[in-house]
């Protein structure tokens, strides 16, 4: 990999940014032009001297077999059986520290490299993430491609094997869940075109090895499926579809915010769980597995055992906990929510139609939901939607 940092002469510091986020840095041996080896930090960062034009590096990319890779690590792999390579920027590329402000792009070094991302820039190049904004990943390598229109999204899918993907409708799947979503979260507004351009890349995960995991990007989306246990294939899809469509009103939701603040993360766990369990409904024709499924995360019975300004605070102290309590806790509250909406409304008001506006609101530092939000449900003057209020919040 290389890198042309505007030249100038400053010390400039260099990092794989997802290490602040526990991901492993995958790169080997930077050298400035004419092999001078770049000297790291006390923090981690690589230095490159002042009047150094072009840094190059090597990508630590291991190989994995058909059904080894969990795509929630976020790494660059080697897939042997798609003889294509995931190349992960956060873990892979190296970034000028606090100078990245989404105008960079990635390119192949040569003829005979290809890559592939989720947004073109110039001719040949692809979009890369500003510092401070969700991961990218790309593709090396020539895969076969299936471009999608769905809505307003135009989707580049990628696979490790078209033949089980075709097999399980996972693209129809993931159509409709998508095309839901989209609606959940934009409503009546019109989806920006610099988020318009998206690229999935469905990887299969052998039961032995764990379950499916997920990793949104800022418009690239990775996610595994189940293959290798036959038995338990239903329970494998749907739980599929419900961690894709988790993931994907993540990256839906924060392309809604834009340049907003993030939503406190109880806020933004508990939507996309019930949303992911949502858009699974929709996605597959499994009423079985679907609902077994849903009972699993949202019970209305189960005693409310935080307020979720706590849930908040517990995410910086357990965050295990917390997610356990924002996908159980947080998605029955959104349940009972939209359940009693349409109670009151008689069937013609649900959660969906405040998302678009919630997902504009700036939230208090504290958790809790906002005022103007709490203000709208409590226009329905009822006091069932204000219980449903009191017990949770």
């Amino acid at each position: 990999m290389t890198l042309d940092p505007e030249y100038n002469f400053e010390l400039r510091k260099l990092e794989a940014r997802g290490v602040y986020w526990s991901l492993a840095a995958q790169v080997r041996a930077p050298v400035c032009d004419g092999g001078f080896a770049l000297a790291q930090d006390e923090h981690g960062y690589w230095l490159a001297p002042p009047g150094c034009r072009q840094v190059s590096w090597t990508v630590d990319t291991p190989v994995v077999q058909d059904g080894e890779f969990d795509v929630s690590s976020q790494a660059s792999r080697l897939l042997l059986k798609a003889e294509w390579a995931l190349l992960s920027e956060p873990s892979s590329l190296l970034r000028l520290v606090n100078g990245s402000t989404g105008h960079d792009t990635l390119r192949a070094g040569d003829a005979h490299t290809s890559v592939l991302g989720a947004t073109p820039a110039a001719q040949g190049h692809w979009q890369l993430p500003a510092s401070d904004s969700a991961p990218e990943f790309f593709i090396v390598g020539t895969p076969r491609i299936e471009p999608r229109q769905v809505g307003d999204f135009s989707v580049r899918y990628v696979a490790d094997d078209w033949p089980r993907v075709g097999r399980l409708e996972l693209l129809s799947a993931h159509e409709k869940a998508l095309r839901y979503l989209g609606e959940v979260v934009y409503g009546a507004a019109e989806v920006p075109e610099n988020a318009r351009s998206l690229m999935v890349v469905w990887v299969g995960i052998d039961a032995q090895h764990g379950r499916a995991g997920g990793a949104a990007g800022e418009r690239s989306f990775l996610a595994n499926y189940v293959i290798g246990d036959a038995a338990n294939a239903r329970h494998h899809r749907a739980a599929t579809f419900m961690i894709l469509a988790h993931e994907q009103f993540h990256q839906l939701a924060n392309a809604r915010r834009g340049q907003l603040p993030a939503l406190p993360a109880w806020v933004n766990e508990s939507l996309a769980q019930y949303y992911g369990l949502r858009a699974m409904h929709r996605a597959i024709d499994d009423e079985v597995a679907v609902a077994r499924l849903t009972q699993r995360f949202i019970a209305p019975s189960r005693p409310v055992e935080h307020r979720f300004a706590e849930i908040e605070a517990l995410f910086a102290s357990d965050r295990p906990r917390a997610l356990e309590l924002a996908y159980h806790q947080g998605a029955a509250f959104w349940s009972e929510l939209d359940r009693t909406l349409q109670m009151v409304s008689g069937g013609k008001t649900t959660l969906d139609q405040y998302i678009p506006g919630l997902l504009q609101m700036t939230f208090p530092e504290d958790g809790r939901l906002p005022d103007a939000f709490l203000a709208q449900l409590r226009e329905w003057k009822d006091p069932r939607v204000e219980h449903v209020i009191s017990d949770y919040l």
